[in-house]
Order: C-alpha cells, then sequence, then structure tokens
C-alpha cells in the first residue's frame, strides 16, 4: 500500500511541473464535454470569473467561454466550446478593446470590437489579447482549455469593456509564410501586408461575445 501511495503521489508531481509554462498551456483534441459548461475546477482557481456566450452574425448561439482567475499563480484560466457551425480545423481566437459585438456589415462583421486587446506582451511581441487557436474537429465541435500570464481578468474589464472574437480562419500569428512571400533580400520581394501583421491572415470575424464579469 505504501509503494501505490508513494507513485501516486510521483505522478502528481510530474502532473505539476508539466502543467507549468511561461505564456499559456493548452489542452485540446480530448474529448468534448457532455454540456456546454465544463468548469476549470480547482481549489486554486477560486478568484473573479467571467464568461461570454459566442454568437455569429445570425445571433445563433455557437459557443461559450468562461475566464477564471487563480489566486495562487495570479494567471487566467482560459476554456473555450463552440458548438456548432464551425469548419474543421484551426480557428484564431483573440480578445478585442470593446465590448460591442453589433454585427454592422456582414461580409465584415464585428469591427464594432475594435482591435486586439493591447499593450503588447514584452514577452511574446504579442499584444495581450492573443490566444491560442482552438482546433475544431470533424463534428463541427472545438473544445480547448489554457493557462495564461499575459493578462489579468481586471484587464478585461476597463470603461469600454472587451469581447471575444473566433475567426473563420486559422491564425499565422503574425508569422511570414513561406509559400506566400519571396526570399528575404530580394529588391522586388513583397513585404508582409497590413492584414497578415494586424490579425495572422485568421480570415473575418466568425463569432462574438461580450465578457461579462460573473456575480460570485
Amino acid at each position: 500500500m505504501r509503494r501505490k501511495k508513494f507513485v501516486a503521489g510521483t505522478l502528481g508531481a510530474c502532473a505539476l511541473v508539466v502543467g507549468v509554462a511561461p505564456a499559456a498551456v493548452s489542452q485540446t483534441g480530448q474529448q468534448l464535454p457532455d454540456t456546454a459548461r465544463q468548469p476549470a475546477g480547482s481549489a486554486a482557481r477560486d478568484g473573479d470569473s467571467a464568461s461570454t456566450t459566442l454568437k455569429d452574425v445570425n445571433g445563433k448561439e455557437v459557443g461559450s467561454a468562461w475566464f477564471t482567475a487563480d489566486r495562487r499563480s495570479h494567471k487566467v484560466w482560459v476554456e473555450v466550446y463552440l458548438t456548432s457551425q464551425f469548419a474543421p480545423g484551426f480557428h484564431g481566437m483573440h480578445v478585442h478593446e470593446k465590448g460591442n459585438c453589433t454585427v454592422g456589415d456582414p461580409k465584415n462583421p464585428f469591427t464594432a470590437a475594435g482591435a486586439h486587446l493591447m499593450p503588447m506582451d514584452h514577452h511574446t511581441g504579442l499584444p495581450i489579447g492573443q490566444l491560442p487557436p482552438v482546433l475544431v474537429q470533424s463534428n463541427n465541435r472545438g473544445y480547448t482549455k489554457f493557462v495564461l500570464d499575459t493578462f489579468t481578468l481586471d484587464q478585461l474589464f476597463g470603461p469600454d469593456g472587451t469581447a471575444l472574437i473566433v475567426h473563420s480562419k486559422s491564425d499565422n500569428f503574425a508569422n511570414i509564410p513561406a509559400d506566400r512571400y519571396s526570399v528575404r533580400g530580394k529588391p522586388d520581394a513583397p513585404v508582409p501586408d497590413e492584414k497578415t501583421l494586424a490579425t495572422g491572415d485568421a480570415g473575418t470575424r466568425f463569432a462574438c461575445g461580450v465578457i461579462t464579469r460573473d456575480k460570485n
């Protein structure tokens, strides 16, 4: 019995070590939860929380997201659950600077949410609103959970609020695809365009949700 306890304790310690990362740790590709809510669930994650319901341009609910402060590590746990309508593959995801999900032009929707939440994170070189992408499976559903230290929960609630945007395509994080641009050093080589630098070529804003603080 004592040996079994030692093994279990060792495995638990390993799990804690593996779960640590400077900016974000992500769990994707796992079995999807049976319900739309899959709480972050841990004694340490008992701080303030926030959430949002994602809707597409037609006002249909297509997902949910939760943000939970971790009082011990001063980090934020994020969970995103996409329920339908999304094409299989990776989809870019960002926190935007305004809590406004007015559709506007259906061909270029949700511009009222503004740009990515700033400032730039000095560790990653990206806006603090930049999030890991979410992988949608063949059943058009996706689920991801990660922890980050690039912003606090309070930074989501400035004067204009914030919104979560999920894009129609994957995000290249402003990296320059080799098959899109010529080799460096050529005077006639095209330069990264504004869209690549600003959105990572993540395509249109497919779904939007205003982030609201939960009543604890």
